[in-house]
């Protein structure tokens, strides 16, 4: 599994592992990043967070939640994830 949260997926990006790929990264200011990730040859997504098979990116650090429980979810299994999820108040 990778995962990247934010402007994170630049670096990504910029490897050449999202190029055909649905992904997304950092979303305002005018969508800059999210058009900087598209030239990388990203099929960017303008949703909070996106898996495409073992690649997660997100679009805001508000998302890491987000992507923790995803990756949790993966190592754990749905039933543990939902455990840790509740217990942390999520």
């Amino acid at each position: 599994m990778i995962a990247t949260i934010c402007v994170a997926a630049l670096a990504l990006g910029n490897s050449g592992i999202l190029k055909g790929k649905r992904a997304t990264t950092y979303h305002l200011n005018g969508g800059h990043r999210q058009k900087q990730l598209a030239q990388y040859g990203a099929i960017v997504v303008n949703e909070p967070v996106v898996r495409t098979d073992n690649i997660i990116t997100s679009y805001c650090p508000q998302t890491g939640p987000a992507v923790a429980f995803m990756l949790l979810e993966e190592l754990v299994g749905t039933e543990k994830m939902q455990q840790t999820k509740t217990a942390m108040g999520f």
